[in-house]
């Protein structure tokens, strides 16, 4: 069992080794392509990387504040409610990063709608510093070309060439569909390589244009899915330029939030002074009204008590005018609530509301609308983000609509009872002195607005502080930095993918013709479809000797036909079975070259060999041999001459005749049927040792299939890279059904340049290289056509 198991690991490793030797050697006669393909790989790698781009990464980090618990002094319930957590929602902050909007506030802010390059050196490449002139677009028309280079240089700072035309700077010029404006700097760049007179090429893009691809380049990651710190990377040909541009957008953003959150304070302002300068007149009026009534009384001073008395009502009255601010905030809200604006209407103010709840609400409203206004300049109405936060206001707004009027009937219970207590002041007014009661009511008046008017002198102080002081909720940790070598183009990765594309080509090309090729490329073709046994092969010849065995006895081929010779014997078990057929499936394959010559080694022997030349309408071996062919098998076979008088003996060759096809007759095939054919090899078996029939293709005339009855053995030619595959199928149908006696296969006209075997070869006489050891006769030549070719110097 074991030794079993041994020889089946045995035979698959062989069978491995052998495939892998099949596919190296494949690929390895072609090595001069693989060469050459790298050379080409490597020069495109080359010119790549010397025409490329260097591509710089820039980075910033921006920390995103976390503004959970920032009304600390509210209640547990309101916390668990989450009323006051952070409305910065990461992913939000990463879409307002890449809007549309900052990033046009980016271009134009740093003037990115004009690029210089520098037109020295093999490349154009991008200057973006200490440059001496700078260009900008002042008017483009709508027919404006983009695509168009302007090539400037300065000739002073008073004049400037553009595209070979002179033009003053310093002043809107006109060139083509549009109007630009140079001036000169005071840095003539001399650190950067630069001279004053170097000749730049300037390009203009359009704003979007710039926006829509910065906007893909620019890409934004959190650390961590619980970190609210942004990665901002961008990758650019020149590193400042893309600092500033990293550096701009984080400005802009916090400008931007900084705008936000102003908008609500900037109307709480407008409302308090707005209320300011009513009560101004007011208190003036209620001011003059005192001073009016002193004056026509002759009053000068009331009484302690009612003194005491009216500061009651002052306090009173005081708080009686918070309670009406309030309910006129109320009314604001109720009226933003109720309107259907979408969210173009700013918030009311929030003047005097000291509800924390709402006021909660209301911050968060406040902060969605924000939200929502902000999307809707990058995205459409039915986005489902849009949508979502449309949701999350309606819920809001419902929220503060419950606890506006919660509040408001709080304010009127309030201001019933403040009312009232008004109306007992009244009553108490009504018992002092006329004159003290008419003092007290215009004082009363007086205090009100005063009051009134310091209230609200307090709140926009406080607004405006707050309006001035308002930070943005992001840090920069880190300002934006380059790296100091080039990301891109990586050599090592450029060059690797350019020698994989080098090897891969001449691998595919290889493959592919190796797949469309239909012709028979070595014995695994012949060996994968029929079981029909391989007798010899028969390497390739350029000898142009129809004899070769006999012209060259040394050669690889006449060694190849001997052992074709010796493999017979294991094919004719029998002495009295001797006719040898050969045929083909089609014309072209050797098959009169290889039964002249096994006839030839046959004779060699000492056996008397005689070889009938049955191809009746093309016949090759009289002509290959030089011998007389207007007598022959036809002439037999219509009953002109006997048979002995057709024998003709092969020249170079003792023991070797040959019969001749004859003149062509025009019914070769019924001239086989007549039953000469069948008299005559009867008659020549008992003169001769072997009897070889070369009959015509199988595949084109049915004449080899009417003699197959005769042969005691058929030897079917296949050629080396001639022979098409799907032959070998019509071959194994003959091999299976046996309409051919003793049917084998010997390979012919095998390429050992060619790739029969891939390098290897599989039968005797060739072996691993192709010096053959000296051995054959071809063997100098061979070494001067293989390996010795590649050191051969050219004369």
């Amino acid at each position: 069992m074991d030794i079993n198991n041994d020889t089946i690991l045995l035979s698959e490793s062989d069978n491995y080794e052998s495939g892998f030797r099949d596919v190296f050697f494949k690929y390895l006669r072609y090595w001069k392509w693989f060469f050459l393909s790298l050379i080409i790989s490597l020069s495109l790698s080359y010119l790549y990387i010397r025409l490329s781009t260097p591509q710089y990464k820039l980075e910033t980090d921006l920390l995103i504040k976390d503004n959970k618990g920032n009304l600390g002094g509210s209640s547990d319930l309101l916390k668990d409610l989450d009323l006051f957590s952070s409305d910065k929602i990461i992913d939000n902050e990463i879409q307002i990063l890449k809007s549309n909007t900052l990033l046009e506030k980016v271009t134009r802010g740093l003037n990115l709608q004009t690029s210089y390059f520098s037109t020295g050196g093999v490349r154009l490449h991008e200057v973006y510093t200490d440059l001496p002139l700078k260009v900008e677009l002042v008017a483009a028309s709508p027919d404006f070309d983009y695509k168009k280079n302007y090539f400037i240089h300065l000739i002073n700072k008073d004049q400037v060439v553009i595209n070979g035309v002179k033009y003053p700077t310093n002043t809107p010029i006109s060139v083509d569909l549009g109007k630009i404006l140079v001036t000169t700097t005071n840095k003539p760049a001399n650190s950067s390589n630069i001279s004053f007179n170097d000749e730049f090429q300037i390009k203009f893009d359009d704003v979007q244009d710039i926006v829509e691809r910065y906007s893909k380049k620019i890409n934004i990651t959190p650390v961590s899915k619980q970190a609210t710190v942004l990665i901002i990377t961008l990758e650019d040909a020149v590193p400042q330029k893309g600092k500033d541009i990293l550096n701009r957008l984080v400005l802009e953003y916090n400008k931007a939030a900084v705008d936000d959150k102003n908008q609500v304070t900037a109307t709480t302002v407008a409302f308090i002074t707005d209320r300011l300068n009513k009560l101004q007149e007011e208190l003036g009026d209620a001011e003059k009204k005192v001073e009016n009534y002193k004056s026509g009384n002759q009053i000068t001073d009331i009484s302690s008590q009612s003194q005491i008395f009216l500061q009651s009502v002052k306090d009173n009255d005081s708080e009686l005018s918070k309670v009406n601010i309030q309910l006129g905030v109320i009314k604001s809200i109720e009226r933003y609530i109720s309107s259907n604006t979408d969210g173009k209407t700013q918030l009311p103010s929030m003047l005097g509301i000291e509800d924390p709840t709402l006021l909660a609400l209301v911050n968060q409203l406040g902060d969605a609308e924000l939200k929502k206004q902000s999307y809707l300049q990058t995205i459409p109405e039915n986005n489902p983000i849009v949508t979502s936060i449309n949701d999350q206001i309606n819920a809001l707004k419902a929220a503060v609509s419950q606890s506006v009027q919660n509040l408001k009937n709080n304010l009127l219970e309030t201001k019933k009872l403040l009312t009232n207590t008004n109306s007992s002041f009244q009553s108490v007014i009504s018992q002092v002195p006329a004159k003290e009661r008419g003092l007290i009511d215009v004082m009363r008046q007086q205090e009100i607005k005063n009051n009134l008017f310091t209230y609200l002198l307090q709140k926009r102080e406080e607004s405006e502080i707050s309006l001035v002081s308002t930070a943005a909720d992001s840090r920069i940790i880190d300002e934006a930095r380059s790296t100091k070598r080039p990301v891109k183009p990586v050599i090592p990765l450029t060059v690797f993918v350019f020698v994989l594309f080098g090897i891969l080509i001449p691998v595919i090309v290889i493959y592919l013709l190796d797949m469309l090729n239909f012709k028979v490329l070595k014995r695994q073709d012949i060996e994968g479809v029929t079981k029909a046994p391989i007798l010899a092969e028969i390497s390739h010849s350029t000898d142009l000797s129809a004899l070769l065995v006999a012209a060259k006895p040394r050669s690889m081929v006449a060694e190849q036909l001997r052992a074709l010779r010796t493999n017979l014997n294991f094919v004719i078990p029998g002495d009295s079975q001797k006719i040898l057929l050969f045929t083909s499936s089609i014309s072209g394959e050797g098959k009169s070259f290889i039964s002249l010559n096994l006839g030839a080694s046959l004779a060699m022997s000492g056996k008397k060999v005689l070889v009938l030349e049955l191809d009746l309408r093309k016949p090759k071996l009289s002509a290959g041999l030089e011998i007389d062919n207007s007598r022959g098998l036809s002439n037999y076979l219509i009953g002109e001459v006997d048979y002995k008088d057709i024998i003709k003996p092969v020249p170079q060759q003792e023991n070797y005749f040959i019969i001749t096809s004859g003149p062509i007759p025009p019914n070769p095939a019924e001239l086989l049927l007549n039953g000469k054919i069948k008299e005559l090899l009867e008659l020549l078996k008992a003169d001769f040792d072997y009897i070889l029939l070369d009959a015509p293709p199988v595949g084109l005339v049915t004449d080899a299939q009417i003699l197959s009855e005769f042969a005691d053995v058929t030897l079917f030619i296949v050629r080396h890279n001639y022979t098409a595959k799907s032959h070998i199928y019509s071959i194994d149908n003959f091999y299976r059904t046996r309409k051919f006696k003793n049917l084998n296969i010997v390979m012919n006209s095998i390429d050992m340049h060619g790739g029969y075997g891939y390098g290897y070869g599989y039968g005797y006489g060739y072996g691993y290289s192709y010096g053959y050891g000296g051995y054959y006769q071809e063997d100098e030549s061979a070494a001067k056509g293989g390996i010795a070719k590649l050191f051969r110097k050219k004369k």
